[in-house]
């Protein structure tokens, strides 16, 4: 199913509803999948329907968690794997605000 995406955090922190609103949205299907690494992990991506790899739009959301539900839109909340300069990585809070399209 279709979802637009607004993400409500950049690198971990959270942006007044102005910018999240009048800042760049993405339109996809939402997927979740497990992964086994140490453990298993849930992990939720937003694919792009005009690819035929349907690649992510966007970084997976890892172990979401439903935050907030209305009608025709809801809030997920999990953590967002980032790449840093010298090759390492880590993760911050990211959260999604989704609606129909």
């Amino acid at each position: 199913m279709r979802f637009r995406v607004y993400q409500l955090r950049r690198r971990g922190r959270r942006l007044p509803w102005r910018a999240v609103v009048n800042g760049p949205s993405y339109v996809g299907d939402l997927r979740t999948h497990v992964i086994i690494r140490g453990g298993p992990y849930t992990v939720m991506a937003l694919h792009s329907p005009e690819t035929s790899m349907g690649e992510d739009m966007i970084p997976p959301l890892y172990q979401p968690v439903l935050t907030g539900m209305g009608p025709l839109v809801f809030h997920l909340r999990g953590f967002e794997r980032i790449e840093d300069q010298n090759g390492g990585s880590y993760t911050v809070v990211q959260e999604w605000h989704c609606e129909m399209p």
